[in-house]
C-alpha cells in the first residue's frame, strides 16, 4: 500500500510544484542581506504554508495508525523520510522473514 500511496503522492505533489519541498531541494528561505523584514516574512510564510499543506495531505491520505506519527514533524521532508524508512522494505532479510511467515500461516 505504501508504494502505491507514495507514487500517487509524488505525482500529485509534482503536479502542484511542491515536490522540491519534500525532497529538501527547496528548504525554508533564509533572509538575504538586502531583504526587508516584511519581504522575508512573506517568503517564509509562503514556504511554511506550502510545507504544512503537504503535511496535511499526508495526514488526510493515510490511515490513523500511520498519520498519528505526523504530529512530531514540522517539515514535510522529515515526514516523507520517516515513511520511506519505515515502510520501504527492499532488503532480502525482510523479504525472507515475510515469506517465512506466510509459509507458516494456515487457514
Amino acid at each position: 500500500n505504501y508504494l502505491r500511496w507514495s507514487s500517487a503522492m509524488t505525482s500529485f505533489l509534482k503536479g502542484r510544484k511542491l515536490w522540491r519541498i519534500v525532497t529538501g531541494d527547496k528548504p525554508a528561505p533564509v533572509k538575504r542581506p538586502d531583504e526587508t523584514d516584511d519581504s522575508f516574512a512573506d517568503r517564509l510564510e509562503d514556504w511554511d504554508s506550502a510545507n504544512h499543506r503537504i503535511l496535511t495531505w499526508f495526514t488526510n491520505t493515510s490511515v490513523p495508525s500511520v498519520n498519528m506519527h505526523f504530529s512530531r514533524f514540522d517539515l514535510a521532508k522529515e515526514a516523507w523520510d520517516f515513511l520511506a524508512s519505515r515502510y520501504t522494505s527492499a532488503d532480502l532479510a525482510h523479504q525472507y522473514q515475510l515469506v517465512s511467515t506466510l509459509n507458516r500461516l494456515r487457514q
